[in-house]
C-alpha cells in the first residue's frame, strides 16, 4: 500500500511541475517569479528534459562489533576440615547420695481464739418530717372605717400540704464481737534430712580429636572480554531516475526540487537536470 501511495504522489509532482513548465514558456512574463510561483530559469540556453530524477531515502544495515566483558563462572569442590572430638568411656562405680526427709512430730499446745457476740444498742438522731395539711385562701377587706377585717373569699379556698420536720432521738441494736481464748493441743511435726548413700555404676569419659573432612562447593569465575556482532540501520538518500517527456523546444530549466516527507523521512524528488 505505502509503495502504490508513493507512486501516485511521484506522479501527481510530475504532471504538476510540467503543466507549471508549459505555462512558464507560453507566458515569457519578466520578472524573478512567473505566474505559478516557480523560480524562472537561470539561464536561457535550451535543452532537451530526456531524463527525471528522484532523490529517495532507503535503509541500509550494517554490522558493528561492541564489546563486552562478561564474568563466566564454574563450581569447584574444595575439601574443608575440621577437628572434632569422639567421646570415649570406661565403665566405673561411684559413690551416689541422696538426702532424704523423715517426719518427725511432737505435742504443743496452742492458744486458740474465738469471737463471741454481744448485743450493744447505739444512741443516734434523725430527722423525721411529717406532712400536715392547711387551708389557704383568698381574702378581702370587708367592713367600714376601723372596723375593716381581712375576710375569706368564699370559694377560693384549697387544702396545700406543708412538711414538718424535727430530730428523734433513737437506738440501734449492734452485734459486738469478743474473744474467747483457751489451749488447745495439737501436734507440730517437720521433715528432718537424713544422707543416704549408695554404689551406682558409671563411666569416665574423655574426648578425642578427630580430624573431619567434607566437600563444600565454590564458584570460580573469571572474565571473559569477546566482541559481539550488533546489526545497525541508517537511512541514506538514494538517486532514481526515470525517463522523462522530451521535447526539443523545452528551455533549460532548473526544476524546483521537492522534499516529500513519508514515515518521518526526508525524500527529495528532483525533476530535471
Amino acid at each position: 500500500k505505502n509503495k502504490q501511495t508513493k507512486g501516485n504522489h511521484i506522479a501527481m509532482f510530475r504532471l504538476i511541475v510540467s503543466s507549471l513548465v508549459i505555462v512558464g514558456l507560453v507566458s515569457g512574463a519578466p520578472g524573478p517569479y512567473s505566474a505559478s510561483g516557480v523560480q524562472p530559469p537561470s539561464a536561457p540556453a535550451r535543452q532537451v528534459a530526456s531524463v527525471q530524477c528522484r532523490t529517495e531515502y532507503t535503509t541500509i544495515w550494517d554490522t558493528k562489533y561492541q564489546e563486552k566483558e562478561t564474568q563466566e563462572c564454574v563450581t569447584v569442590y574444595e575439601d574443608v576440615c575440621q577437628t572434632v572430638f569422639e567421646r570415649q568411656c570406661q565403665p566405673t562405680v561411684r559413690k551416689e547420695c541422696n538426702t532424704i526427709y523423715e517426719k518427725q512430730c511432737k505435742t504443743v499446745y496452742k492458744n486458740v481464739c474465738v469471737d463471741k457476740f454481744r448485743t450493744e444498742y447505739e444512741p443516734y438522731t434523725e430527722t423525721e418530717c411529717s406532712t400536715q395539711y392547711k387551708e389557704d385562701c383568698e381574702y378581702h377587706w370587708q367592713g367600714e372605717g376601723n372596723n375593716k377585717v381581712w375576710v375569706p373569699i368564699p370559694g377560693t379556698c384549697k387544702q396545700n400540704p406543708y412538711d414538718e420536720c424535727k430530730d428523734v432521738t433513737k437506738t440501734k441494736e449492734r452485734q459486738v464481737a469478743y474473744p474467747v481464748c483457751h489451749d488447745v493441743p495439737e501436734q507440730s511435726c517437720r521433715d528432718v534430712p537424713r544422707e543416704v548413700c549408695r554404689d551406682v555404676p558409671d563411666q569416665v569419659c574423655r574426648s578425642e580429636p578427630q580430624k573431619q573432612c567434607t566437600q563444600v562447593p565454590r564458584q570460580q569465575c573469571h572474565s571473559v572480554h569477546k566482541k559481539v556482532p550488533i546489526r545497525i540501520s541508517k537511512n541514506v538518500p538514494k538517486k532514481v531516475c526515470d525517463e522523462g517527456y522530451g521535447s526539443n523546444t523545452v528551455t533549460n530549466q532548473v526544476l524546483p526540487e521537492t522534499i516529500v516527507t513519508r514515515n518521518n523521512q526526508n525524500e527529495k524528488i528532483v525533476f530535471g537536470h
